[in-house]
């Protein structure tokens, strides 16, 4: 088996992941948990988009689980074009499921305190950890 063809593969999905950290605003941080609330960080984003291209690309393809096959593992252009744009969508999941976690937890905590003119323009323009450092900033 051509197991190059794999790593190109899973590579240009780690690419596309990559990509997707750069589009956004979360920065380069491994990954943790801040604020009680989990973070892939951008190797979580990177490997999500690997795997993600790897799980499109190989269901493309007729691979035998056992025995041989009659048609040769191969790949194009067309593969490398769909690893990287799954690999970029695949991080974006990824990321969002984690700013969703982030904003349901600021929510929490910023209807559990009094109106505060200032925190909800931070909430409503910050980034999903701006939001939730306001809300957990607001006097109670």
């Amino acid at each position: 088996m051509n197991y190059w063809i794999i790593a190109v593969v899973a590579g240009v999905g780690a690419v596309g992941g990559f990509a997707n950290v750069l589009a956004g605003d979360a920065g380069f941080h491994l990954p943790q948990t801040q604020d009680g609330v989990w973070q892939p960080g951008y190797l979580g984003v990177v490997i999500i988009g690997a795997i993600a291209a790897l799980a499109s690309w190989a269901s493309l393809k007729t691979l035998p689980l056992i025995g041989s096959g009659a048609e040769p593992l191969s790949f194009s252009t067309g593969d490398l074009a769909n690893a990287l744009i799954i690999g970029f969508g695949g991080a974006r999941w990824l990321k969002s499921e984690a700013e969703k976690n982030i904003l349901r937890k600021t929510a929490s905590i910023a209807a559990s305190k009094p109106g505060n003119a200032g925190a909800s323009a931070l909430i409503a323009s910050g980034t999903p950890l701006e939001a939730l450092r306001a809300a957990i900033s607001m006097p109670s």
